[in-house]
């Protein structure tokens, strides 16, 4: 690496640090295929579902973490499809592992019901410091019904075992108007364990566009049905979970884990993110919403990856004066499958007009549709 790409680094940094920003992590789409098929997401219902997948290797992996290291990152986030589903993925995990260095939180998403041959303990060997279990009821018919498979006790047993070998646990759970109860079911789980269990906005995106008009439950509504358990309930400062991080964390009184809220829907804004999404092919997008993408894999052929981490920083830093969309999304990009086309220069999608205030946010909401 050059003397002026060393400065270059250098004053990116230090002008990321003062503008008070989230240093940011990598979120890497491992792959597009999963074996369930929940309803707010039906992969398979994809014509071309899987096979357009030309995935990063572990190898591609390990250089893209030594490279963002050298940058300061010290997270990583792998999801799917269903990531555990990669038969080298206790590979990809250790390549994580070993670029970002020690210290490095490196975690998954996962619907908990590992293949056979594959275990937490493995998981964690390899690296990994943290779960995300995707779990939307106890019980198992019903969690059947959501999930397109699957056995919710299995997932359960994935969560317990992750706690018991010290690894940070939290529970995804995808609010929807005919399993609410299911969900605040689900949501009880913290009470007896130190997990957070993150009750999740249904989102306007893919297959849930038909749910959204009748599953749709904003967070206000949510906290109305949950308003005694939250009498005396203390909130996890900020800071703990980020400068500014988007989530919101209660701890009801005498519970030992906490319940958060993502409300992409109904409460979100753009300058709160801090992810550098990768596609499975390999594709980083700073911002889902602008152009202003770059494609990893010349990169790694050049020896280049500098080149597109800087580009990558600075587009970071340029969302909050992101004209296309005031600094404002309404949903987050599906980014397992790279078949959104996406013209230089030009926003993805049309600013539609502005969305009635939903669940008392205070921030504008701008509906935007896939």
């Amino acid at each position: 690496m050059s003397a002026d790409a060393h400065l270059e680094r250098a004053h990116l940094l230090r002008t990321f640090t003062a503008s008070g920003r989230n240093h940011p992590y990598l979120a890497c789409t491992l792959n597009s295929l999963c074996n369930l098929d929940c309803g707010f997401c039906k992969p398979r219902c994809m014509d071309d579902y899987g096979h357009k997948d030309r995935p990063l290797t572990a190898s591609d992996y390990a250089a893209i973490a030594t490279e963002a290291g050298a940058w300061g990152i010290s997270k990583a986030h792998c999801s799917g499809g269903e990531p555990t589903l990669r038969a080298d993925i206790l590979e990809v995990i250790g390549a994580f592992a070993d670029g970002l260095g020690p210290g490095a939180a490196l975690g998954m998403t996962t619907h908990g019901n590992l293949r056979r041959g594959l275990s937490v303990d493995a998981l964690r060997q390899a690296g990994l410091t943290y779960l995300n279990v995707s779990l939307h009821s106890l019980d198992p018919d019903r969690s059947s019904e959501i999930m397109g498979g699957g056995d919710c006790r299995k997932a359960l047993s994935t969560v317990d075992a992750a706690l018991a070998l010290g690894m940070k646990v939290k529970v995804n759970c995808v609010l929807q108007r005919s399993y609410l109860e299911d969900a605040f079911a689900v949501a009880e789980l913290a009470k007896e364990r130190p997990i957070a269990v993150r009750l999740i906005e249904l989102q306007r995106i893919g297959p849930a566009e038909e749910l959204f008009p009748r599953e749709f439950v904003p967070e206000a509504e949510v906290r109305e049905h949950l308003r005694a358990l939250f009498e005396e309930a203390g909130e996890i400062p900020r800071a703990d979970l980020g400068v500014r991080s988007p989530g919101r964390y209660l701890q009801p009184s005498g519970w030992v884990g906490s319940i958060g809220f993502i409300s992409n829907s109904s409460c979100a804004s753009c300058s709160d993110a801090n992810r550098i999404k990768i596609t499975p092919t390999g594709i980083a997008r700073p911002c889902i919403l602008h152009n202003r993408d770059t494609a990893l894999k010349p990169h790694l052929a050049a020896g280049t990856l500098p080149d597109a981490f800087a580009h990558l920083f600075l587009a970071m830093l340029g969302r909050n004066q992101n004209d296309a969309w005031k600094g404002f999304h309404y949903v987050d990009y599906d980014l397992r499958w790279d078949r959104l086309e996406r013209p230089e220069g030009k926003p993805v999608l049309p600013l539609l007009p502005m969305a009635s205030g939903t669940g008392g946010c205070s921030i504008a909401n701008r509906e935007v549709k896939k």
